[in-house]
């Protein structure tokens, strides 16, 4: 019989791995909503760097 603790960490190596994968779409969720194109007319400029902003945090989160 094989022990006990190897088999355990075969098992929970993947689950532990599947949490490193995190893919953020923040800027994504904000212009599918329904209130988007009245806020990029209004304000193009400040919509276009704040969906910028968000996707090149992101990005950093991501990278960790």
């Amino acid at each position: 019989m094989r022990p006990l603790i190897p088999r355990l960490l075969l098992l929970l190596l993947p689950l532990a791995l599947i949490g490193c994968q995190v893919r953020l779409n923040n800027a994504a969720r904000l212009i599918a909503r329904p209130d988007f194109p009245q806020a990029a007319r209004a304000a193009p400029e400040w919509t276009r760097d704040a969906l910028r902003t968000i996707n090149q945090l992101e990005y950093e989160l991501e990278r960790r």
